[in-house]
C-alpha cells in the first residue's frame, strides 16, 4: 500500500469509527486499533487490541511498525464516559476506566515517539473533551482522565518539538455518535446542540494535510447552542 498511513485508536465504533472511514475516503491507509473492527475495506488494516489493559502494546506496535514502516500520524481516540456521584461507581470500575481513557494514550506515544524521532517527522492527534477544560458535577473520574491527559500532551509536545512531531489535542464539546448510547443523557436533537463526527473528521484531515512547519496545540470545538437531553 504506497499511501500516507495513520493509526487509529478505538476505530470500532463513534467518532474513531467515523474518522476512519472518512480518512479512507481520502486515500489513506488506515492501522486500526481495537478490541472489534467493524470496518470492511481493503485499505484498512485491523489490529485486535484490548485498551482496557496495559499489556501488550510493544509486541503489538513494534510489529505494526515492521509490517508498516512508513506511518505518518497517530490518532489517539479510544474513549469512554462515565458519569455519576463518585460514591456511586464501583471501585472496580476506576481502573480500567483510567487505562482507556488515559493511560492507552500515554503507551501509545510512548512506543511511537522514538519512531516518529528517528525519522525526524510525525504527528500525534489526541482526543480530549470540553471536560478537560470544565468540570462539571457527575464528571470526577472522566475529568480527571482528560485533565491528565491535556498535561501529558502539553509535556510531549515539548518534547517533540526539536524533532519536527506535530502534537494537538482536540476538545471537543458533545458530539452527536455512539458515545451517549451507554449514559443517562444526551445532546438535544436539533443539528446544533452537538458537533457532528463530519466535522469532527473534516477537522482531523484539515490537521493532517496541514503544512509541517505548523503545530495546532489545543483545538476547542463546542457546539453553537449546548441542549442537554437527560433520558427517562
Amino acid at each position: 500500500m504506497n499511501m500516507k498511513k495513520v493509526i487509529i485508536t478505538g476505530a470500532s465504533k463513534g467518532i474513531g469509527k467515523a474518522i476512519a472511514v472518512s480518512l479512507l475516503k481520502q486515500k489513506f491507509g488506515v492501522i486500526g486499533i481495537s478490541r472489534s473492527h467493524t470496518i470492511k475495506h481493503k485499505n484498512y488494516l485491523p489490529v485486535i487490541h484490548d485498551l482496557y489493559s496495559t499489556e501488550g502494546y510493544k509486541e503489538k506496535l513494534d510489529n505494526i511498525i515492521k509490517n508498516y514502516s512508513d506511518i505518518e500520524a497517530v490518532i489517539s481516540n479510544a474513549g469512554n464516559g462515565i458519569f455519576d456521584n463518585l460514591e456511586n461507581i464501583p471501585s472496580n470500575m476506576i481502573l480500567p476506566f483510567f487505562n482507556l481513557n488515559l493511560i492507552s494514550h500515554i503507551l501509545i506515544s510512548k512506543h511511537l515517539v522514538g519512531y516518529f524521532k528517528k525519522k525526524k517527522k510525525g504527528q500525534f492527534i489526541f482526543m480530549g473533551s470540553e471536560a478537560a477544560l470544565e468540570s462539571t458535577q457527575k464528571s470526577t473520574i472522566y475529568s480527571s482522565a482528560k485533565h491528565g491527559l491535556v498535561g501529558f500532551v502539553k509535556a510531549l509536545r515539548a518534547e517533540c518539538n526539536k524533532s519536527n512531531i506535530r502534537v494537538t489535542i482536540i476538545n471537543p464539546g458533545m458530539v452527536r455518535s455512539s458515545f451517549f448510547n451507554s449514559l443517562k443523557f444526551k445532546p438535544g436533537n436539533n443539528k446544533e446542540n452537538a458537533i457532528s463526527t463530519k466535522d469532527l473528521s473534516d477537522l482531523v484531515i484539515f490537521l493532517l494535510k496541514s503544512s509541517n512547519n505548523i503545530n495546532y496545540s489545543n483545538i476547542v470545538l463546542s457546539p453553537m447552542k449546548k441542549v442537554i437531553d437527560f433520558k427517562k
